[in-house]
């Protein structure tokens, strides 16, 4: 009686990973801005502007009183009621939720790179 000899030769199998990280960028500018804690220079350009919309409304009011005054002889207490008005202002309010707008929020790379080489099995009898 004779035993068989088996002879096994076995190559692994081979897996290379490459993974690129994840980079997540978050943008709260506009966030920022809407609370007034914004860049300065946003806070430069947005103070300039509520300035220039505050001069046009001065000159507004201040040449509507004028009108008013030149009309005195239309009748009235023009004098007493511009006085009351700019004595006892009205003033606007309102409740709002800030900030209105959401961050922008970017992905970046991520990728995952496989690499493989296939195993074998010589089986000899």
């Amino acid at each position: 009686m004779q035993i068989a000899r088996i002879q096994i030769h076995q190559t692994f199998a081979k897996v290379k990973l490459h993974q690129e990280h994840l980079k997540v960028r978050i943008n709260q500018d506009r966030c920022w801005e809407e609370v007034n804690l914004g860049s300065t220079d946003y806070l430069v350009r947005k103070s300039a502007q509520q300035g220039y919309e505050q001069v046009l409304r001065y000159i507004q009011k201040t040449a509507e009183n004028g009108n008013r005054l030149a009309r005195i002889e239309d009748g009235g207490q023009p004098i007493i009621d511009i006085c009351v008005e700019d004595a006892f202002p009205e003033y606007d309010y309102n409740v709002d939720f800030i900030p209105k707008s959401r961050p922008q929020i970017y992905f970046e790379g991520g990728k995952v790179y496989i690499d493989f080489e296939m195993g074998k099995v010589d089986v000899r009898v």
